[in-house]
C-alpha cells in the first residue's frame, strides 16, 4: 500500500475501534485502522472447533439494538441479528425450588412470590420507578458527553425522576435492595448477582449502576452466528465505506511534534501520517508505552499511575456436548433460561464467597453462571448437540494456568450438582492469563479495562483529563472501555470518540 496519508488513524480493531472507524469513515474521512492480532473484533470472539461456536469472551450483549449503531450503522442489513429469550436467568435451589427473571415483570413478581409475596411487591414498584430513569437518564447518558459528578447530580434534581435517581446514585448496591425494601435471603442474593457477575463491588458508592445492570440484563441478548457476527456488521460498514485495515501489525508508537499527533508508527518500522490519532487501548499502553515520557504532560503521567486494573476477573469453561446440560430443578423453565446461577443460595453466601474471591482463599468454584446459547440459535453446535459456557467470578493469579484443569474438572462437579451433562466431546477453558494474552489490553485479565470505582468512572474515567475522548496532546483522542462510559459491548467509547474527532476534523475534504 503505497498511501500512508489519513484523515484518522485508529489503534485497536475491537468493537470501539471498529465503531469509531465506521462512524468517521460513513462521514467521508478517510480512516485507516491498526490491529496487533489477525482478526478484528477483539472481545467480539467466536472460535469454531469441528462445528461448535464458542464465544470465548464476550456472550451477554446488553445494550443491543439501544445503543446509537444499531440504526445509524444499518447493522441488521449487514448481518447482525439479536435473539432475545423470553426467560432471561434462572437460580436453581438445592431443594427443588428456583427464582425465575424473565422479560415479564408480572411472570418474575409471580415467581418471587414464592419465597416472599412483600418482595414480588418491591420488585414491580422498583422495575416502574427504574424505566423512567433508565429511559430519561441512564441510557441516553451513555452515549454522552459526562459531565463532572456535582454538575451530573444539580441536573438529575431538576425533575422528578431524576431526583429519584440522585436518591440512590450515591447508595451501594446493596443499599440499593435495602431503599426498595428486600428482605428475602434468596431474592437479595438474585438481584445482587447481576451487578456482582460483572465484576461490581456490592458495597461500593455505585448505586446509579445498579438499576443499569438491572435493566441490561433484562433486554440481553445473543447475537446468532456467535458474537463475532457483531464486529464482522460493523467491519462490513467499515470497509463500505472506505475504510482501511491494517491488521497483523502492532502500533508502537505515536507519534507527535509540538504537542500535536502526527501519526503512527509499526512494529514494521513503516509510518503512517493522520490529522487524529483515536486509540482504544488502555491508558497506560497509551500513555506510558506508545508515547514517549516527554509527549506526555506531568498531571496526566500522574493520572495514568494511578489507574487500577479490576480486582475481579473470570474463568471460563466451554463444553461442546452430544446431547446437552438438564437441570432437575422442578421448575421447566430453568431449561429455557439465558444464563443459569448456580452454588450459592443466600445473599450471606454471595457476600461471604466475592469477599473469599477479593482474599484468594477459595479452593475451587463455588458460584458459576451457565448458558447454553445452542437452545435459541441452531448455527451454534452441530445437529444433535449443543454448546455450553460456565464462568466463575475469579481473582487474577499468575498460575492460572498450572490451576486450569482442576478449576474445569471442579466447575464440572458443581454443575453435576444441578443438572445431568451429556458427553463432553470438545472442551476449551479461558482463565484470566488467557485473556491478558490474548487481548493485551485486558492486563490482569481486566476485561472492562480497568476497574470500576468512584475515581474510576463518569467524568473520572480514565482521567478528568481524558473523559470526554480528547486529551490534553492534539489530536489525539481515547475511544476504548477504559474511557467513559466503560466496557460490555455497550457501543458507548467508540461512538463518542467518533463523534468528538468529527468535529476536530471538521468537514472531510472534496476530492
Amino acid at each position: 500500500m503505497n498511501e500512508t496519508k489519513f484523515d484518522a488513524l485508529i489503534i485497536g480493531g475491537g468493537p470501539n475501534g471498529l465503531l469509531a472507524g465506521a462512524y468517521l469513515a460513513k462521514k467521508g474521512h478517510k480512516v485507516a485502522l491498526f490491529e496487533r492480532r489477525h482478526e478484528t473484533g477483539g472481545g467480539l470472539n467466536t472460535d469454531e472447533y469441528f462445528g461448535f461456536r464458542f464465544n470465548l469472551h464476550a456472550l451477554y450483549h446488553l445494550m443491543a439494538e439501544k445503543m446509537p449503531a444499531w440504526k445509524d450503522l444499518d447493522l441488521a442489513n449487514f448481518g447482525v441479528r439479536y435473539l432475545y429469550p423470553h426467560v432471561v436467568a434462572a437460580f436453581p435451589f438445592k431443594d427443588g425450588s428456583s427464582l425465575i427473571f424473565t422479560r415479564d415483570v408480572q411472570e418474575t413478581a409471580a415467581s418471587i412470590a414464592q419465597f416472599s409475596p412483600e418482595d414480588a411487591a418491591a420488585y414491580v414498584a422498583m422495575w416502574d420507578e427504574f424505566q423512567p430513569m433508565l429511559d430519561d437518564y441512564l441510557i441516553p447518558m451513555t452515549y454522552e458527553l459526562p459531565k463532572p459528578a456535582l454538575d451530573q447530580l444539580s441536573e438529575f434534581n431538576e425533575t422528578e425522576v431524576g431526583a429519584k435517581l440522585a436518591e440512590i446514585s450515591e447508595l451501594s448496591c446493596i443499599e440499593v435492595i435495602d431503599h426498595y425494601g428486600f428482605k428475602h435471603p434468596r431474592v437479595r442474593m438474585a438481584l445482587l448477582s447481576f451487578p456482582a457477575i460483572w465484576g461490581i463491588h456490592l458495597a461500593d458508592p455505585l448505586g446509579f449502576l445498579y438499576p443499569l445492570y438491572l435493566g441490561r440484563m433484562m433486554d440481553a441478548a445473543f447475537v446468532k452466528g456467535g458474537s463475532h457476527r457483531l464486529s464482522s456488521g460493523i467491519y462490513r460498514v467499515f470497509v463500505k465505506n472506505g475504510g482501511t485495515v491494517i491488521d497483523e501489525n502492532e502500533v508502537t508508537r505515536i507519534l507527535v511534534d509540538n504537542n500535536r499527533v502526527t501519526g503512527v508508527e509499526l512494529k514494521d518500522g513503516r509510518q503512517f501520517k493522520g490529522d487524529a490519532v483515536v486509540s482504544t487501548l488502555n491508558p497506560v499502553q497509551t500513555f506510558k508505552q506508545l508515547l514517549p515520557k516527554d509527549d506526555v504532560p506531568f498531571a496526566l503521567h500522574q493520572a495514568v499511575d494511578n489507574w487500577r486494573w479490576e480486582e475481579r476477573s473470570l474463568f471460563g469453561l466451554h463444553l461442546g456436548i452430544e446431547g446437552g446440560v438438564t437441570y432437575t430443578a422442578q421448575d421447566p423453565r430453568v431449561n429455557e433460561a439465558m444464563t443459569v446461577f448456580i452454588g450459592l443460595e443466600t445473599e450471606d453466601e454471595l457476600l461471604d464467597h466475592l469477599d473469599r474471591v477479593d482474599s484468594k482463599t477459595t479452593q475451587g468454584p463455588e458460584w458459576l453462571h451457565i448458558a447454553q446459547p445452542s437452545l435459541f440459535d441452531k448455527t451454534m453446535a452441530p445437529p444433535g448437540h449443543h454448546v455450553v459456557r460456565a464462568e466463575a467470578v475469579v481473582a487474577y493469579d499468575p498460575e492460572w494456568r498450572a490451576r486450569t484443569p482442576a478449576f474445569a474438572e471442579d466447575c464440572l462437579a458443581l454443575i453435576r450438582q444441578y443438572a445431568s451433562v451429556d458427553k463432553i466431546v470438545q472442551q476449551r477453558t479461558v482463565s484470566p492469563i488467557d485473556i491478558e494474552e490474548k487481548l493485551t489490553t485486558m492486563h490482569r485479565g481486566s476485561y472492562k479495562h480497568g476497574a470500576y470505582s468512584t475515581l474510576q468512572l463518569g467524568y473520572l474515567r480514565p482521567n478528568d483529563l481524558c473523559s470526554c475522548s480528547e486529551t490534553p496532546i492534539d489530536g489525539l483522542f481515547l475511544g476504548g472501555a477504559s474511557m467513559y462510559p466503560g466496557g460490555m459491548i455497550l457501543g458507548g467509547p467508540g461512538y463518542i470518540a467518533s463523534q468528538v474527532a468529527n468535529d476536530y476534523l471538521g468537514e472531510p475534504a472534496k476530492e
